[in-house]
């Protein structure tokens, strides 16, 4: 039986990852029911990660723990981001 197209069809990509980088990647999506990196596992592990990056905010914390800038960088969900500037800030919102 033939698959279905897409209603989203992919684009293609390619990737050239670190030795060790590679390695962990290739153990964290193993499946040892299929024996192998199953179909679409790359794709999916990349596309999360890419709308996890475009849904989080970055905040640098070094104005608040004098130190040097990018030494702390915490990320999280707009809001949270939000919420977290203002306490340190004092502006505290409801």
């Amino acid at each position: 039986m033939s698959r279905r197209a897409s209603p989203n069809p992919s684009k293609p990509l390619t990737l050239m990852l670190p030795p060790d980088a590679h390695a962990r990647l290739l153990l964290h999506l193993h499946s040892d029911l299929e024996g192998r990196v199953p179909y679409g596992a790359y794709s999916s592990f990349f596309a999360e990660r890419i709308r996890e990056f475009f849904s989080h905010k970055h905040l640098d914390l070094a104005p608040w723990l004098n130190c040097e800038p990018g030494a702390f960088i915490v990320s999280g969900s707009p809001e949270a981001i939000r919420q977290l500037k203002s306490a340190l800030t004092g502006d505290f919102i409801k």
